[in-house]
């Protein structure tokens, strides 16, 4: 990666997104694997944990989302680790804080769920927006199982309005999102292991996972800059106008795919 770096940069910085190949390799995924394995059990033993996202409460295997996972021992070294917080910081081109939090994402197999599309900051409510999410392909994600889509760019073009989406674990969405938007989108497929990164004002979705049998999980960890700040006042409107479905849901965390 090192050759790569100031192309990685470049690209990030143009587009607002850029896919780093096997950032993680075989060995060190082979670990993530196994403390997840063992993670996801014991969250299936517990009753109503609000860190939790079924897409059917009564599926397990329709989990959709962790929240807090760093509250593992293996996990919460990850919000230290130089490996992530290093790449975030040449990306945003600043010296960065440790991760916000690392969260695990699935789009499990017969739930036809797709991610609507928004822009992180919108829940952030970072300012300067210099922040961005590592997000870490544990399965193949593509068309069929529903990869991630950005619009090249937008992250320069400021905030555009959001509305509730009533989609589980994803409030909010793009009030004026249009077709134009959807076709000049950029599909980024990636293999486990590849890290996609996006900037927190970049416009992304992700379609449905179409697939039977195939889940397509990622792991994301949020990296703001030390000169970044929240604005209190807007994240306590975004709250505001969220807290129905947000209560519905029984959890103030809000995502970051």
């Amino acid at each position: 990666m090192s050759s790569d770096i100031s192309q990685i940069r470049q690209s990030f910085q143009e587009n607002g997104y850029v896919i780093v190949p096997s950032f993680l390799d075989n060995d060190e995924l082979n670990i993530v694997y196994e403390r997840l394995t063992k993670l996801i059990l014991a969250t299936h033993k517990k009753q109503n944990y609000e860190h939790a996202f079924y897409a059917d409460k009564q599926d397990k295997n329709s989990l959709k989302q962790l929240h807090r996972i760093e509250e593992d021992d293996f996990f919460k070294s990850y919000l230290t680790s130089s490996k992530w917080s290093s790449l975030a910081s040449t990306l945003l081109d600043e010296r960065v804080n440790s991760a916000l939090a690392i969260e695990w994402f699935n789009k499990p197999p017969n739930y036809f769920h797709e991610t609507p599309p928004h822009q992180d900051n919108f829940y952030f409510c970072f300012e300067p927006p210099q922040a961005l999410t590592i997000w870490l392909a544990l399965d193949h994600a593509d068309h069929q199982t529903g990869c991630l889509h950005f619009i090249p760019g937008s992250h320069l073009q400021g905030m555009r309005p959001h509305r509730l989406s009533n989609n589980l674990g994803f409030s909010q969405t793009i009030v004026d999102f249009t077709e134009e938007d959807q076709g000049t989108g950029v599909a980024v497929t990636a293999n486990p292991g590849d890290a996609v990164i996006h900037h927190a004002e970049t416009v992304h979705w992700a379609g449905s996972n179409q697939t039977t049998d195939r889940h397509r999980a990622a792991l994301a960890m949020v990296f703001k800059s030390s000169t970044c700040r929240r604005n209190q006042q807007r994240f306590e409107t975004y709250q505001q106008s969220a807290k129905p479905f947000i209560q519905q849901e029984l959890c103030l965390e809000e995502v970051s795919e």
